[in-house]
């Protein structure tokens, strides 16, 4: 979408939050600069493995701003956290200037005003420092292409299969239905939809499938629902690590404005049956990073 489309979407997220719509749309205002890319309702991975909920975050300067309403949560409950939103969390670990400003919505309306002028001050004074481009998703491919490697810190993530296929491995798909294709012997794609948890119960959003992310993104267990498929992965496991397979997986979540997306979490290789619950399959994440094929 272009960026009328994408903004109007983006601070429509905040139209039933009266005050917090009234401060994000005041400061964007203010900004008057195009150039600048908002991201609305951004959660974040906080160093001590907590989650908070950046009301609006500018990727490019890597700050966030929290608007503190009389009923704000702070920091979220994890439980509470749908897997969408740990996939597309940014790690404030990995960002050296990582900065998170903060408004009080319960103060009058004269100091509310006050602390916008002063958050819209620190925005302008890091974005003059900074060589500001809001890239589209294409530019962001090429950009990528150039790349050695891509890391599960890059602020990027995949709108199609076809595109990590092309971008990342040095294919030339059209189009890719295909959830787990042969890269090399060695080495496959997998792109999996990960399963929701309610209750302590798992549910399956994959054709049966019952993909658990680590909430660190230390492994995947792997299942289905099906106790004859079960059956056949028991199998199946022991041939991959035979064959020494890594699996490259880029887990599908949908993204803050509710399209899908395609994440790299990490590159996985099978350790075998998960220590947590014998009808699981373990994949434990062997790096952080993948080579980008030319």
């Amino acid at each position: 979408m272009d960026k009328r489309d994408y903004l109007v979407k983006t601070f429509s997220r905040t139209k039933r939050k009266d005050y917090e719509n009234y401060i994000l749309t005041a400061i964007w205002h203010k900004l008057n600069n195009m150039d600048l890319k908002p991201v609305s309702q951004q959660y974040v991975k906080r160093q001590n493995g907590s989650h908070a909920l950046m009301d609006l975050y500018f990727p490019q300067l890597h700050i966030g701003i929290e608007v503190d309403e009389a009923h704000h949560k702070g920091n979220v409950e994890e439980d509470k956290l749908r897997m969408d939103d740990i996939i597309s969390a940014v790690s404030e670990e990995s960002i050296n200037d990582f900065l998170c400003l903060r408004i009080d919505a319960t103060e009058p309306i004269e100091g509310i005003n006050e602390r916008i002028n002063e958050v819209v001050s620190i925005i302008e004074k890091r974005a003059s420092k900074t060589n500001l481009v809001w890239k589209t998703y294409e530019e962001e491919l090429n950009d990528l292409k150039n790349q050695d490697y891509l890391s599960i810190y890059d602020d990027i993530s995949f709108r199609y299969l076809k595109d990590i296929a092309n971008t990342v491995f040095g294919e030339n798909y059209k189009g890719l239905q295909q959830v787990f294709i042969k890269i090399t012997d060695k080495r496959r794609l997998w792109c999996p939809k990960l399963s929701i948890v309610e209750n302590g119960e798992i549910e399956s959003v994959a054709a049966g499938w019952l993909n658990i992310l680590a909430k660190d993104w230390s492994y995947i267990d792997e299942s289905h629902i099906d106790k004859d498929t079960v059956k056949e992965r028991s199998v199946n496991y022991l041939e991959e690590i035979e064959a020494g397979i890594e699996r490259v997986v880029f887990a599908k979540y949908k993204d803050n404005l509710g399209f899908n997306r395609y994440q790299f979490v990490g590159v996985f290789k099978s350790i075998g049956i998960s220590p947590d619950n014998e009808d699981f399959v373990r994949y434990r994440s062997i790096d952080d990073k993948v080579k980008i094929i030319k």
